[in-house]
């Protein structure tokens, strides 16, 4: 399954958004995506430290993963592509230099936004 950027992103404004920490984002409820897609992209942001969670992965049955928290790390991610105009400008800015969406990428991408936006 190919990394989604947009529903990376999407997942962290939701988990943010949660007002208790009993919150837990559950595959469902993100509108528009195919829970098993949303359970992936819960699964590799966990192993990315960007969220805490847990999967589980029954015989014949597809993973299904919850979000419970933001780590210090997905926050500070999460500050960097919040605006949607800003997240728009940083995936211009791969996109012109030819480079695929990676962590890194975005990061620097996000920094070089925010030096231009300082200027």
């Amino acid at each position: 399954m190919k990394r989604d950027w947009d529903l990376v992103r999407e997942i962290l404004l939701k988990l943010e958004a949660c007002e208790s920490t009993r919150g837990n984002l559950r595959p469902g409820d993100l509108a528009g995506y195919d829970e098993e897609r949303v359970s992936y992209h819960v699964q590799i942001m966990i192993e990315a430290g960007l969220i805490e969670g847990e999967c589980s992965k029954t015989t014949g049955r597809p993973l299904y993963c919850m979000a419970h928290r933001l780590t210090w790390a997905g926050h500070e991610f999460l500050d960097q592509v919040r605006s949607h105009a800003a997240w728009n400008r940083i995936k211009g800015v791969a996109r012109e230099r030819s480079l695929d969406l990676t962590l890194d990428v975005i990061k620097a991408a996000a920094k070089m936004v925010l030096e231009s936006l300082l200027r």
